[in-house]
């Protein structure tokens, strides 16, 4: 199981901890969520002394809920409930609300989903597609570039002339024909 993001609150009772709780009035709540790939899990975690009640205010469908609960030789009670949702992108932005009942007390724990990035397979694969296919095109390109330029084919304004022609026109441009040349390794030109 991979989880992609989680996200926790604890409501504690001052002077008091999980193990040996001071008195049967609050009990310690636990709230938390996590994301995986295909479903949202909601835990919310109550110990108390009786055992609490623990429900839900949540919107949407496609919600199981499982509750396990477990007793410690100190006489206290966990109570964890479990939801899943199957579709965790409409739960993003929505409120949960965990409620624990102990004694005639609610006791309410409220926290908002937030998913900062949402991972998705496909996307992924195709962002690595895109940039595998731009890399290769560049490295096309270049080394086409690198292979003309090795040749020595170039197309030039006949650079074994002398400007003096382009100086006489009075800063104009130079109209002179293109021609193909080609350099050998000391540059001298050859038609």
């Amino acid at each position: 199981m991979k989880g992609v993001t989680s996200a926790s609150s604890i409501l504690l009772v001052l002077g008091r901890s999980q193990e040996q709780p001071a008195s049967a009035s609050l009990p310690t709540v636990f709230l938390q969520y996590k994301f995986f790939e295909d479903r949202l899990n909601i835990t919310c975690s109550a110990n108390a002394r009786p055992a609490p009640v623990i429900s839900w205010k949540v919107s949407g469908s496609g919600i199981e809920n499982s509750t396990e609960v477990l007793f410690h030789p100190n006489g206290t009670t966990s109570v964890t409930s479990v939801l899943q949702v199957k579709d965790p992108k409409r739960q993003v932005g929505k409120e949960v609300v965990c409620q624990v009942l102990h004694l005639g007390n609610v006791t309410s724990v409220t926290q908002t989903v937030d998913k900062g990035f949402w991972f998705s397979v496909p996307l992924l694969l195709s962002i690595v597609s895109l940039v595998i296919l731009l890399v290769l095109i560049s490295i096309l390109l270049y080394w086409k570039r690198r292979r003309n330029q090795d040749r020595g084919y170039l197309y030039s304004k006949q650079p074994w002339k002398r400007d003096d022609v382009c100086l006489q026109s009075k800063g104009q441009a130079c109209l002179l024909p293109r021609k193909k040349i080609r350099f050998f390794k000391f540059g001298v030109p050859v038609l």
